[in-house]
């Protein structure tokens, strides 16, 4: 049986209504942070201004974990901290 894992979510806008929110997630299994922003699309769909995730599966979002980015396929660990921002363009 996996010990529950501890996850500090931090949502920036424009994804959250009413600005920046700070939630922790308890998680069972290990997860990469696409599933965790698929997770986040659904549970917390009435707190977001739009999906993590497109109605054609790609990713609306950047991941900053503990102050690095990383790839969504990187694992979530017990005790990170999950920034979640915009994909930042240029020309």
């Amino acid at each position: 049986m996996a010990d529950n894992k501890q996850v500090k979510i931090k949502l920036m806008p424009p994804y959250v209504k009413g600005g920046s929110k700070e939630k922790m997630l308890n998680i069972k299994d290990a997860l990469t942070l696409r599933q965790l922003a698929e997770h986040i699309s659904r549970e917390w769909k009435d707190q977001l201004n739009f999906e993590l995730v497109d109605q054609q599966g790609y990713l609306t979002a950047e991941f900053i974990v503990n102050g690095r980015y990383f790839s969504s396929a990187h694992l979530v660990d017990d005790g990170d901290e999950v920034t979640i921002i915009p994909y930042i363009g240029g020309g």
